[in-house]
């Protein structure tokens, strides 16, 4: 899948999930489009680290059934929170459902493409 495909992938999720969940707001497409650019970098350049200071949960993924990597990803979410203006998470609670949203949206995805 092509960079400019998976960017705006993104941001029709983050629109989605920002229509769905009640502690998230987005201003507009243009925020959309920010809150995919800087969390495709946070993801880029934190997950892998994030990974590697929880790594005995995430030895534990089998147990976790692989759902503390949407933990992770609500953490970088509330990271780009505090770094957007344009985009609103009230509470982790909001943002793990975000995450959860955005990762089922790019598995759907993935999945017809």
């Amino acid at each position: 899948m092509s960079l400019i495909l998976s960017f705006l992938i993104l941001s029709g999720a983050v629109l989605l999930i920002s229509a769905l969940v009640p502690g998230i707001r987005v201003r507009g497409f243009r925020s959309a489009m920010a809150v995919a650019a800087i969390y495709g970098l946070l993801n880029f350049a934190l997950f892998k680290v994030l990974i590697f200071i929880t790594f005995p949960l995430v030895i534990l993924k089998v147990l976790t059934l692989g759902l503390f990597g949407i933990v992770m990803n609500a953490v970088l979410l509330m990271i780009t929170d505090k770094l957007l203006d344009g985009f609103e998470i009230k509470g982790f609670g909001s943002a793990l459902l975000g995450a959860a949203g955005i990762s089922l949206v790019n598995v759907l995805v993935g999945f017809l493409l």
